[in-house]
């Protein structure tokens, strides 16, 4: 597949379909409204009665919801539009077997050009007329007559596929946009541009879906907005790469099945699965594939349902099934999806009904639809909620079915929640208007909490990624609230809320950031998922698994963890060092086949308790392991509690020290060393900047709410320093007890006698390696550096400290021989 082909169509279509858009508005009046609702004429050019009511229709519509929201829905209403029918046409899956776009070339090829059109007299759509087809194909009218077609054709498959297709009205027929089959244009564009050869793969239309909102979601981030309803859908919508997908749907649904179907030959088609130990876990028992149920609670452009959909209706054919039945049955019994995006629901059922087709070339005219739920807000308002009832109670639950189209799937509702509603929906009489439309609400309040209560054998999801900086003001307070040990990032709540809607011994098998393995804010989550339940597989991807992100912005795990205690040891693979998808996809495999490949690590996750923190430390060797319990941590030695300083305004109160006289310089003085981090440097140095120690600074400090005075203890205390952000390996330097340091450069100070071995320690090798360990991120926490483990010896205490004093001076004389150091006296060479 030619993505960069497909990203630079979609994006350009985007702009063309919204350009074209906005001239039919223009044509008919609507984007500037010169002319009033009911004008027979817009422009000097006559309506019919016919396009004076859809006018008006657009007109109501541009006042409700604003032009250009009106203008953007159309535009992704034509894009999804033409481009279902390409697909559908390509795989000869049009009702009327004619193709729309293109006709046969002289060479037996396919050309733009549309087939229908041309033998338009013979074509039967639904809906179209013959007689006006008729007409239009004898005055030699192509362009009106392919319009005319196509919105036939798109009526026709809104019947067919009405939860993929919603009806087009006249009032949206107008915006369609002209000239569309022109060369350059969109769909001449589309035919020329995408090699029809990628159009064999369903997965094409998620790929555009996410290519057509690139620039929106670029834009948002760049513009550090806070998420909306309308944004917070485009914005976290994240393409899978393929073997991802396979992998993580292969060793949850697929290990369901093998476990229960050991002699399976459906074991010879999943080329990512990792065999169970002989001591599995205790599975869930199943009878044959139709009581399987497999939810991706945000499912997006339903790239993940489309792979189950693939592997469930192999289970079907092994037991027996008809192939035309299966379709029905994976869709009806066994996959569910959620999404808070009604247009990527649109292409999840889009591509579900293509994959069904692809099996039963009856499927459209059987009426079943694939089961995603787009979660809509349901605003209750006090007249709907019968006074004294439980539900009135439930504040928080009625503020979230508020802001569903941002909380999403993460609402997890309880016996409690649905009995409440129950209830005032007994309470609510149905006489009347009023009565009848709160029931009407209330009831869609219940059915979206029943399918958000469900719970499910597997659990299978890329969820979106988005940091609480992000968050509008619902999601701020809610998600604080609802997922207090995860709440830095909607990724890790859904990490939680998997687990939630996994049955027990189900499986949630999730691919997301890497932050949860490591960082501090996450340990509660990190020991609560290893108390009580069990990690069974995870590839660590780490940065550039997802070549449609650059660079190193998101590292990630795809993880499968059973919903219970298992005794047994999981399989890790760790990719992190690998650069490109595609790359890490090579890994993945030889590591599976070949498991003593050097990056296949098997390790029960008890082990992980062994170590501060409880870092998913899968590489860690046992000799590491057993340090953590023998030798102790350097927090042990020091009083030292995190404090750090921080001024509030360093442009008043920071002086790099050759601007200020060097008398003021010192405990006598209004200026001391400051440690601020700096470049890579060890033994000694960086000691650039002055901090202000006057009165009025250290009040500033004190009470301004955006700054912090280190304690008291800390000034003038000697210890070792470091820089906190770093993207290379760490260093460690003396820090003379001369002033304070700050959070860019903090300080593990009071020592005392194991100072010079902690410095040692720290600048070696094995520090370095076990802080990667800790916290492979950019910035180093004092906690993770006290949580390191030394072993002192005795026998060799004398000589380490000696190393470390003779290192500690020579870097000294190196840093005191340049004019950048505050003790400088003269050029060595001088």
């Amino acid at each position: 597949m030619n993505d960069t082909a497909i990203k630079n169509y979609c994006i350009w279509a985007r702009n063309e379909l919204i350009a074209g858009v906005e001239a039919r508005m223009r044509l008919y009046g609507v984007a500037g409204g010169a002319e009033p609702a009911g004008a027979a004429a817009v422009g000097g050019r006559a309506l019919s009665p016919e396009e004076t009511e859809w006018r008006d229709a657009l007109l109501r519509a541009g006042a409700e919801e604003g032009l250009e929201h009106l203008r953007d829905r159309a535009a992704y209403t034509w894009f999804n539009r033409i481009a279902a029918v390409r697909y559908m046409e390509v795989h000869d899956f049009l009702p009327s077997r004619v193709r729309m776009f293109t006709r046969p070339a002289a060479d037996g090829s396919w050309e733009l050009g549309s087939q229908a059109a041309d033998e338009a007299l013979d074509v039967e759509i639904e809906g179209a007329d013959p007689v006006r087809v008729a007409e239009l194909k004898q005055a030699g009218e192509d362009g009106p007559l392919f319009r005319y077609l196509f919105l036939a054709q798109c009526a026709e498959l809104s019947g067919c596929l009405p939860g993929v297709f919603q009806p087009v009205d006249e009032c949206m027929a107008l915006l369609l946009p002209a000239n569309l089959m022109d060369t350059d244009g969109v769909i001449g564009r589309m035919v020329g541009d995408i090699d029809e050869a990628d159009w064999e793969d369903v997965q094409i239309l998620g790929w555009m879906y996410q290519y057509y909102n690139s620039e929106v979601k670029d834009a948002f981030f760049a513009s550090k907005a806070k998420e909306t309803p309308d944004t917070i859908g485009p914005a976290t919508q994240l393409f899978t790469p393929d073997w991802i997908v396979r992998y993580m749907v292969q060793n949850s649904l697929g290990r369901l099945w093998m476990l229960n179907n050991p002699a399976s030959p459906l074991r010879a088609e999943m080329e990512y699965y990792i065999e169970p130990d002989e001591t599995h876990e205790d599975f869930i028992k199943i009878g044959g594939p139709e009581d399987i149920s497999l939810c991706d609670p945000a499912c997006g452009s339903g790239h993940i349902l489309v792979y189950a959909f693939e592997l469930l209706a192999k289970m079907y054919l092994e037991r027996g099934y008809r192939e035309r039945e299966i379709p029905g049955l994976v869709l009806s019994k066994n996959l569910h999806g959620m999404e808070i995006d009604p247009r990527a629901a649109q292409i999840a059922r889009l591509a579900l009904a293509m994959c069904a087709r692809g099996l039963d070339r009856r499927f459209f005219g059987r009426g079943v639809q694939a089961d995603i739920a787009v979660l809509a807000p349901v605003a209750l308002g006090e007249g709907d909620v019968p006074q004294g009832s439980a539900l009135e109670k439930r504040k928080d639950l009625l503020d979230a079915l508020a802001h569903l189209d941002e909380a999403g799937s993460l609402l997890a509702p309880g016996e409690g929640d649905l009995a409440a509603i129950r209830e005032a929906i007994e309470l609510t009489g149905s006489d009347g208007l009023f009565g009848s439309s709160s029931r009407e609400r209330l009831q869609r309040a219940l059915s979206t909490c029943e399918t958000l209560a469900r719970r499910h054998d597997c659990v299978v999801a890329n969820p979106p990624y988005m940091g609480s900086s992000s968050f509008g003001p619902f999601m701020s307070k809610w998600v604080k609230k609802s997922y207090p040990d995860v709440k830095s990032d909607l990724c890790t709540c859904f990490i939680e809320r998997g687990f939630n809607l996994a049955k027990d011994r189900g499986y949630a098998a999730m691919i997301t950031m890497q932050s949860w393995m490591f960082l501090g804010s996450f340990e509660k989550m990190r020991s609560s998922l290893i108390e009580g339940k069990s990690i069974l597989s995870m590839l660590h991807l780490g940065p550039r698994a997802f070549d449609a992100i650059g660079g190193e912005v998101v590292n990630v795990t795809a993880d499968v963890v059973y919903n219970g205690q298992a005794a047994l040891e999981g399989a890790y693979m760790r990719l992190v060092d690998t650069n490109g998808s595609e790359a890490k996809c090579q890994k993945a495999l030889e590591a599976i086949q070949n498991p003593d490949c050097g990056w296949f690590y098997r390790r029960d996750a008890e082990t992980f308790k062994q170590i501060p923190g409880t870092p998913i430390a899968y590489w860690a060797s046992d000799g590491l392991l057993s340090a953590f319990s023998l030798g102790h941590s350097i927090g042990e030695y020091s009083d030292y509690t995190g404090s750090q300083n921080k001024t509030g305004d360093n442009n008043l109160y920071l002086r790099l020290f050759w601007e200020v006289s060097a008398r003021s310089i010192g405990r006598e003085g209004s200026w001391a060393t400051y440690s601020k981090g700096g470049d890579f440097r060890r033994w000694f140095g960086n000691l650039h900047w002055l901090v202000s120690v006057r009165k009025d600074a250290i009040d500033f400090y004190r009470s301004n709410p955006t700054s912090n005075l280190l304690a008291s203890n800390y000034w003038y205390s000697e210890g070792v320093c470091y820089t906190m952000l770093t993207s290379g390996r760490p260093s460690f330097r003396l820090l003379p007890p001369t002033g304070g340091f700050d959070m860019a450069g903090p300080c593990i100070c009071s020592l005392g006698e194991k100072q010079n071995w902690a410095l040692g320690f720290l600048n070696c090798s094995i520090a370095a390696d076990v802080l990667s360990m800790l916290n492979p991120t950019l910035n180093m926490q004092a906690r993770d550096i006290k949580a390191l483990p030394m072993l002192i010896s005795d026998k060799h205490k004398d000589a380490v400290d000696d190393l470390v004093d003779s290192n500690v001076s020579i870097s000294k004389s190196d840093w005191d021989s340049l004019e950048t150091s505050l003790e400088f006296k003269r050029h060595p060479l001088i």
